[in-house]
C-alpha cells in the first residue's frame, strides 16, 4: 500500500527489476511471444494501479513475468510452445481485465472490496496453475509454492491497511473520502474499523488508539452511529472507579467512548449479562438505529451501545450531557431556567417515540431520566429500558427490582397486576414529571410511603394544586397549564389525551 492511498501511484512499473521498456526489449526477438508480452507490460503498468492488496497483486505480476520467460527460454530451445503460449495469452487476458477492474476502484471501494479483490487475484493463480499443469512447464513444486508467498502477501497487506487506518495523520484523507460515498459505503467502511478494533482489543497500543481515534472523527463527521451496538472491541472504557451516581436499578460511571468523547456507562443491576440478555440486546438495537435516523439527537439522547462484558451486568452507553438530569439543572439554574420552553421540549422527545412506527413506550419518564445537554435542551434517556427489563426477566417492569422509586410517576394501571405499560402510561408519566420540574419535589410530596401514592392514585386522588412557594407560579404553573396537567392524570387510559394534543394544550 503507498504511504497516501488516496493518489494513484505515479511511480515507475517494475517487475523482478525491469521496467516495461525493458520486458518489451526482452520478448522481442521471439515474435510469437508478442501478444503475450504485451498483455503482460498492461498487467505490470495495472499493478501500480492497485490502490490496496498491493502485495499480492505484485506477486500475481511478477508469477505472470516468470510464465513469461518460461515461454521465452522454452521458444529460444526451439521447442513447440505454440498451443502453451496461445493458452497463457488467454490466461494473460484474464488477469489483465480483472486488473483493469481493480483498478478503476475509487479508494473507499478498494478498501471496502479488498476481500473481493483478493479472491480475484487467488483464482488469478488457479488459472496460471492451470495453465503451468497443462503444459508442464514448470515443477509440481513450484506451482504450489505460490500459495505460502500469497498468504504471506496478504498477511502484509492487512497490516499494512491496519496501519494506514490506524494512522491518526490519515484521519482527514480516510474520512474526506468516505464522505463523498453513500451512506451504506460509510457504513461498511466503519464496520470495517470497528472490525480492525476488536482484533486489536486487548493492545491498548498505537494501533488500537490510532483506529478509535479515527472512526471517532468518521463517525463524528458523517453524523453516523457505529454499525455494531454490541462494543465488545474495546470501544469503551471506564474512567471512574466507582458510580458517580445512579439510582437503585442503575449505576452510572463516567467512561471514554473512542478514545474521544466523554459517555456514561449506565449498569443496569435489573438483570444479569447472559446469552439471553444479548439477544434482546441486538433486538432492541434496530431500534436504536432507525429512532437515530429520525431525530439524530435532538429531542432523545442517543445509544452509542451496549456491553456485556465488563461485569455480572450489562451497560449502555450513551453520549455525556455537561448539564446532568433536567432535574439538577432546573435546582441549579432556577431563575435562568425557561420552563415553558422545557417542559415543551420534554414533550417533543416524548412525541418523537411516540411517533415511531411501532411507537415506542418509554415507560419510565421522569425528571431523573431526562437529561440537559450543552445547550439546555432536554433529552428523553433511557428510552426502552422497561421492556428490555420486562422481556429478559419475564417480570412486569413496575414489579422488577429497583423501580420502586418510579411508582409516584406510575399510572393506577401500572401498579395493578402485570402492571401495563402504554402510551398513556407515558402521558401520565409525563405530567407528573411536570409537576415534578416546576416544584422541584417529588410527585405527590407531602405523602411519605409509596405505598399510599399508589392507593390514591388507584382511587383517582392527583397531587394537590401547589401553591407556594410563589415561585412555582413563577416558573410557568398558570390555570391553563395545570388543567393540562389534570387530563394527562384521568384514571382512566383512554381519557387522558395523546402528547400531540398534549402539545397543543401547552402554553404559547
Amino acid at each position: 500500500m503507498s504511504r497516501n492511498p488516496v493518489r494513484r501511484s505515479t511511480g515507475l512499473a517494475l517487475s523482478l527489476g525491469k521496467t516495461v521498456a525493458q520486458v518489451t526489449a526482452q520478448f522481442a526477438p521471439i515474435p510469437g511471444l508478442a501478444p503475450a508480452a504485451e498483455l503482460l507490460c498492461a498487467i505490470i503498468q495495472l499493478c501500480q494501479n492497485v490502490a490496496h492488496n498491493k502485495n499480492a497483486a505484485a506477486q500475481l505480476r511478477d508469477r505472470c513475468h516468470r510464465l513469461g520467460l518460461v515461454l521465452y527460454d522454452k521458444s529460444t530451445a526451439n521447442e513447440n510452445v505454440a498451443a502453451a503460449i496461445n493458452a497463457v495469452t488467454d490466461c494473460f487476458t484474464h488477469i489483465q481485465t480483472r486488473m483493469t477492474a481493480w483498478g478503476m476502484q475509487g479508494n473507499l471501494q478498494a478498501f471496502l472490496r479488498q476481500e473481493d479483490i483478493r479472491k480475484d487475484i487467488e483464482q488469478c493463480h488457479d488459472m496460471l496453475s492451470d495453465c503451468l499443469t497443462s503444459f508442464q512447464l514448470v515443477s509440481h513444486t513450484e506451482i504450489h509454492d505460490w500459495q505460502a508467498k500469497f498468504e504471506l502477501s496478504c498477511q502484509q497487506d492487512h497490516r499494512e491497511l491496519m496501519d494506514f487506518l490506524a494512522a491518526i495523520e490519515n484521519s482527514q484523507a480516510i474520512t474526506n473520502d468516505a464522505l463523498k460515498s453513500q451512506t451504506t459505503d460509510i457504513q461498511q467502511l466503519m464496520g470495517m474499523m470497528q472490525q480492525l478494533l476488536g482484533q486489536n482489543a486487548r493492545n491498548a497500543d498505537r494501533v488500537h488508539n490510532g483506529l478509535s481515534s479515527n472512526l471517532y472523527e468518521l463517525q463524528f463527521k458523517s453524523h453516523e452511529l457505529l454499525p455494531d451496538f454490541n462494543l465488545r472491541s474495546g470501544e469503551v472504557t471506564r474512567i471512574s472507579q466507582f458510580p458517580i451516581s445512579g439510582t437503585s436499578a442503575m449505576d452510572i460511571y463516567e467512561g471514554l467512548y473512542l478514545q474521544r468523547e466523554k459517555v456514561a456507562i449506565k449498569v443496569v443491576r435489573a438483570v444479569n449479562s447472559n446469552e439471553h440478555s444479548l439477544r434482546r440486546f441486538n433486538r432492541e438495537c434496530e431500534i436504536w438505529k432507525e429512532l437515530w435516523k429520525i431525530d439524530q439527537g435532538k429531542h432523545v439522547l442517543p445509544f452509542y451501545g451496549f456491553c456485556q462484558e465488563d461485569g455480572p451486568f450489562p451497560y449502555m452507553v450513551s453520549p455525556w450531557q455537561p448539564n446532568g438530569t433536567a432535574l439538577n439543572y432546573v435546582k441549579k439554574y432556577d431563575t435562568k431556567v425557561d420552563y415553558i420552553k422545557l417542559i415543551k421540549g420534554v414533550a417533543l422527545g416524548v412525541q418523537v417515540l411516540h411517533n415511531m412506527s411501532p411507537p415506542i413506550v418509554h415507560g419510565d419518564i421522569k425528571a431523573t431520566n431526562i437529561v440537559i445537554d450543552a445547550l439546555g435542551n432536554p433529552l428523553i434517556a433511557d428510552f426502552g429500558l422497561s421492556r428490555i427489563v420486562e422481556d429478559i426477566t419475564s417480570v412486569p417492569f413496575s414489579q422488577s427490582r429497583g423501580v420502586s422509586d418510579s411508582y409516584r410517576w406510575f399510572a393506577p394501571e401500572v401498579c395493578i397486576g402485570q402492571g401495563v405499560l402504554s402510551l398513556s402510561s407515558d402521558v401520565y408519566a409525563f405530567g407528573m414529571t411536570v409537576l415534578e420540574l416546576l416544584t422541584h419535589e417529588q410527585p405527590y410530596n407531602t405523602i411519605k410511603h409509596t405505598t399510599e401514592v399508589v392507593i390514591r392514585s388507584a382511587k383517582g386522588e392527583q397531587p394537590e394544586r401547589p401553591t407556594s412557594p410563589p415561585r412555582v407560579i413563577e416558573r410557568g404553573l398558570s390555570d391553563s397549564l395545570w388543567s393540562m396537567l389534570c387530563s394527562c392524570w384521568a384514571t382512566v387510559p383512554l381519557q387522558r389525551p395523546s402528547i400531540r394534543e398534549v402539545l397543543e394544550m401547552c402554553p404559547r
